[in-house]
C-alpha cells in the first residue's frame, strides 16, 4: 500500500478525530487517549506534533489517499538512554490488517537508524494486541519478553510485550 511520511498539521485534525471514533486505537494504545476523543484533546495532539522540533523525536503523519491514516512516533531517549528510541503506531480501522503497519514501523526505522544517533528501537504492545505484535515481527523487531501487570489503564492491570530491533541487525537485512 503507498502512503507518505508527512510532518502533521492542522489540516489532519479531522482525519484524527475520525479515526479515534474506533474505541480499539484507545483500549490498544498505551497511551492515555481519550474515549471518546474530544476536540480540545485532539487539537493539542496535533499541535505538540506540529511543533516537534525532531531533534530528540521524530512524529509523522502516515497519509494514504491526502489523508492522516495514522500517525508514528519514535522518541529518543536521555541519558544512559540516549541510544534507545521508543516507537509508538496507530493505522485507522479501515487500512489495517493490508500490511501498511509493518511497511510504515520498517520505513520509520530506516529512517531513524540512518538519520539518527541510535542503535536500538523498541516498541511495548500489549500482550493481546496481536496486529500490533504480528508487524513488529513483519519489520524485523524480536521479543525481548513480557512486562507482568506493566500497565494500568481504565481500572484494569494488562500485561505487554517488549520488542526491538537493533540498527546492525535492522540494516544487515
Amino acid at each position: 500500500m503507498e502512503f507518505t511520511f508527512e510532518k502533521w498539521n492542522a489540516n489532519y485534525l479531522s482525519d484524527f478525530m475520525e479515526a479515534m471514533k474506533d474505541p480499539h486505537l484507545s483500549d490498544k494504545m498505551c497511551e492515555e487517549l481519550p474515549f471518546p476523543m474530544d476536540s480540545a484533546y485532539a487539537s493539542e495532539y496535533i499541535r505538540d506534533r506540529m511543533l516537534n522540533s525532531e531533534e530528540r523525536q521524530i512524529c509523522r503523519a502516515v497519509v494514504c489517499d491526502d489523508k492522516a491514516v495514522g500517525g508514528i512516533d519514535v522518541i529518543f531517549g536521555e541519558g544512559v538512554f540516549e541510544k534507545n528510541g521508543e516507537l509508538s503506531l496507530w493505522i485507522a480501522k479501515e487500512y489495517r490488517r493490508k500490511g501498511l503497519g509493518s511497511e510504515v514501523i520498517s520505513k520509520i526505522c530506516q529512517i531513524c537508524f540512518e538519520e539518527y544517533d541510535i542503535i536500538r528501537i523498541e516498541a511495548r504492545p500489549y500482550t493481546m494486541h496481536n496486529e500490533a505484535i504480528a508487524a513488529l515481527n513483519n519489520s524485523g523487531f524480536r521479543n525481548e519478553g513480557t512486562i507482568r501487570s506493566g500497565i494500568f489503564k481504565n481500572g484494569k492491570a494488562y500485561d505487554f510485550e517488549v520488542y526491538a530491533v537493533l540498527k546492525d541487525e535492522f540494516l544487515k537485512r
